[in-house]
């Protein structure tokens, strides 16, 4: 998993996240330049990002299953 530093909502959960590419970007990840696909090395934008709490079950990586990242009722 490629990390970038965590901007926004994600930020108040921890000080890295993953890096999330556009699907326009995907070819050039693949088959760029090394030098040039630093470029995308970068937080996505906010809006393409929901949170909702989800079971803390997910914590324990014995637990397995869809459910687990259902949003809880409120």
């Amino acid at each position: 998993m490629v990390t970038t530093e965590a901007k926004d909502m994600m930020s108040e959960l921890h000080n890295r996240m993953p890096v999330i590419l556009d699907t326009q970007d995907f070819d050039w990840w693949m088959e760029g330049d090394v030098g040039e696909v630093g470029q995308l090395l970068k937080p996505c934008p906010s809006e393409w990002l929901t949170a909702y709490p989800i079971s803390r079950q997910v914590n324990n990586a014995r637990n397995q299953g869809p459910e687990l990242i259902e949003p809880l009722a409120a």
